[in-house]
């Protein structure tokens, strides 16, 4: 090991955290999870010096594939707004996020014009005991409008499920076969992969999609009707930035307003639809998710089910009043995916199955970390990192072409 990959991960291999209650296994989560990151980007800078030509970034820059639309910018849809608000609906995908995340990502958002406005404090819970969702409401001034971001965090809704499988996380190796909790040794990446992105992350999918599926998606219906009941005569343009299992979540809470029989969130979702002019989908899962709604035993298993982005736009295609005008500053929707190939939980959009005169369907070829030697690449960060990385922050902001207001 070279005196640099030392320095690198010494602070990471600290003596074992003694056990302390609530904090101890997110803070062990986080170490790991670090420490994972630490290993590949030592591997890369440093282990293997004479093939550091080989540790890339495929895609960086991104590459729009061949046959996309092009797509407006938070900064073209500001120029455009005439001086009326934005609207930005901000969900966060699979794993534990918390109001700092929201947070950290409204600032990416906005980018370099982000000014923020005199607000009453908002701070809340990152995880309400109750289990609710938290929203976060925040108004940044971009490209000389105002934009109005609103974060959902869902996260309270599945916490305490989760802790079902705190058993498992990592801990100081024990004997396992003397008296007390076993607790077996596993090898670091593995342990970060394994109390990550199994036991926080992939849970999050578990969970939506079994039994608790309607209470969560409700409650995401009633935070999002909350948002849209604030300025509930407001034409002005829709955002919606969406994050992993987010995106689904986002569709489906759409199309049960839309299918509401509720005057109240059925007006609401109709707003939204016809508001709604573009859409960022961050590691686009809903090919995998669709799966979950297809039958082995349907008489025509070529033909697959329509998924959840599918039925909202047949919805939205139906419902009265659509047709009209489109708000001010955006065109026929906009549909972007933010894909990294090395990303084992994301897949592209096909623009096939969602062509039509009312869409723009995009897809975009992204890095989210470095590829090792061409062999690998960290699978965690490649799944959570499209908001930390600064070309997709860069596409959300100034859209492709590049929005001459970003220049």
């Amino acid at each position: 090991m070279t005196p640099l990959t030392a320095r690198l991960i010494r602070p990471l291999l600290r003596p074992p955290l003694r056990r302390l209650p609530g904090r101890l296994p997110a803070l062990r989560r986080a170490r790991a999870a670090a420490l994972s990151s630490a290993l590949f980007a030592a591997g890369c800078a440093t282990l293997f010096p004479a093939l550091l030509s080989g540790c890339s970034a495929p895609y960086h820059p991104p590459v729009v594939v061949r046959g996309s639309a092009p797509f407006p910018g938070l900064a073209d849809i500001a120029a455009g707004s005439s001086g009326a608000p934005i609207d930005l609906i901000l969900i966060h995908g699979m794993c534990t996020r918390d109001a700092a995340w929201i947070e950290r990502n409204v600032d990416r958002i906005a980018g370099m014009a982000a000014t923020p406005m005199p607000q009453a404090p908002q701070a809340s819970p990152a995880l309400p005991p109750n289990g609710r969702i938290e929203l976060v409401e925040r108004t940044r001034q971009v490209g000389g409008a105002t934009v109005r971001f609103h974060g959902v965090v869902w996260s309270p809704l599945t916490a305490e499920l989760k802790r079902q499988l705190a058993y498992d996380n990592t801990g100081s190796p024990t004997d396992c076969a003397g008296v007390h909790e076993c607790k077996p040794k596993r090898a670091l990446i593995n342990a970060a992969l394994k109390d990550k992105l199994l036991n926080d992350c992939l849970s999050d999918v578990v969970i939506y999609e079994s039994d608790s599926h309607d209470a969560i998606r409700d409650a995401i219906v009633e935070t999002i009707a909350q948002v849209l009941a604030a300025d509930a005569g407001s034409e002005a343009p829709l955002v919606v930035v969406a994050e992993s299992l987010g995106s689904k979540m986002m569709f489906d809470a759409l199309s049960s307003m839309l299918e509401s029989n509720q005057p109240r969130l059925q007006a609401l979702g109709q707003n939204a639809a016809r508001r709604l002019g573009l859409v960022h989908m961050m590691g686009n899962q809903l090919p995998l998710l669709g799966l979950a709604r297809d039958s082995v035993v349907a008489p025509n298993r070529a033909a697959a089910a329509p998924d959840a982005l599918q039925r909202f736009l047949d919805l939205r295609r139906r419902q009265p009043g659509l047709a009209g005008p489109r708000p001010r500053g955006i065109a026929p929707l906009a549909l972007v995916a933010f894909t990294d190939p090395n990303d084992l939980l994301t897949y592209r959009l096909l623009p096939g199955r969602y062509a039509a005169p009312d869409m723009a369907v995009t897809d975009v070829l992204v890095s989210n970390d470095r590829t090792w030697l061409g062999l690998l690449e960290n699978p965690l960060t490649a799944h959570i990192d499209y908001f930390t990385n600064p070309d997709v922050g860069a596409l959300v902001a100034c859209g492709w072409p590049r929005a001459r207001a970003c220049d």
